[in-house]
């Protein structure tokens, strides 16, 4: 809607309806038309990062690039690329729904603009092959940008207590779902990051009180830092070096 000629989407387990879809493409589709505000904390205080303004972006998206993004021709276009959505890059629809994605070939090198993920990363098990992948599809102007929630997700009674259970009760929570959480604090990731040649260009750590103690985790986390033990989110954005 805001002027992408092309929309990627992978996932590991086919979670799209195109019912839902269309309504709330409907719903976004006036939102910009009548440049409303971005939702700020108080419709929905869970959401990160917190911004410096939730007024419309207008100074990005002007009324005049907004009219053509807008028309009623490309609307239409983006309407009838929901309804004919395919799992082939190369099939010429605007949007490309990929489950599940695997490996790094369902995308070719060196095309993609952007990655944005919102909530996301923390629940990619093979997140080497995840951070390896986004660089080979990235353009060498590309970046990326992701909001990265390390809490329990309901998994434990305190945020971080995902942290205190051992391995193989971990599996047994996990069971089938290999999308439930990969565990990995903050500093994994920005390890991940550095050694698959991103550079990190903007960061912002959501930090949050622990009343677990270093000496409770499980032996697979006890040698966490204090920082990671109380990072309960970090949004990030790369670019590729």
């Amino acid at each position: 809607i805001s002027g992408a000629e092309r929309f990627l989407a992978l996932d590991i387990v086919d979670f799209a309806y195109n019912e839902s879809n269309n309504i709330i493409f409907d719903e976004l589709v006036e939102l910009f038309k009548n440049r409303t505000d971005i939702p700020d904390y108080n419709e929905f205080p869970k959401l990160k990062p917190v911004l410096d303004s939730y007024e419309f972006p207008s100074h990005i998206l002007g009324d005049n690039y907004l009219n053509e993004a807008l028309s009623y021709e490309r609307i239409q276009a983006i309407r009838e690329s929901i309804d004919l959505v395919s799992d082939d890059v190369d099939s010429g629809g605007l949007i490309s729904y990929i489950v599940p994605w695997d490996s790094y070939d369902v995308i070719l090198e060196n095309t993609v603009d952007m990655v944005l993920s919102q909530a996301v990363l923390e629940h990619v098990i093979d997140i080497k092959l995840a951070y390896s992948a986004m660089h080979k599809w990235l353009k060498p102007n590309g970046f990326m940008s992701h909001q990265i929630d390390f809490k329990s997700h309901g998994t434990a009674i305190d945020w971080n207590g995902h942290w205190k259970y051992p391995d193989f009760v971990w599996v047994l929570i996990s069971g089938k779902r290999n999308y439930l959480l990969n565990r990995h604090p903050y500093s994994k990731h920005i390890q991940y990051l550095k050694n698959m040649n991103f550079k990190i260009v903007n960061e912002i750590k959501i930090k949050t009180e622990t009343h677990i103690k270093l000496s409770q985790l499980s032996k697979t986390y006890r040698n966490m830092s204090e920082d990671d033990l109380t990072t309960s989110g970090a949004f990030i954005q790369a670019v590729p070096t």
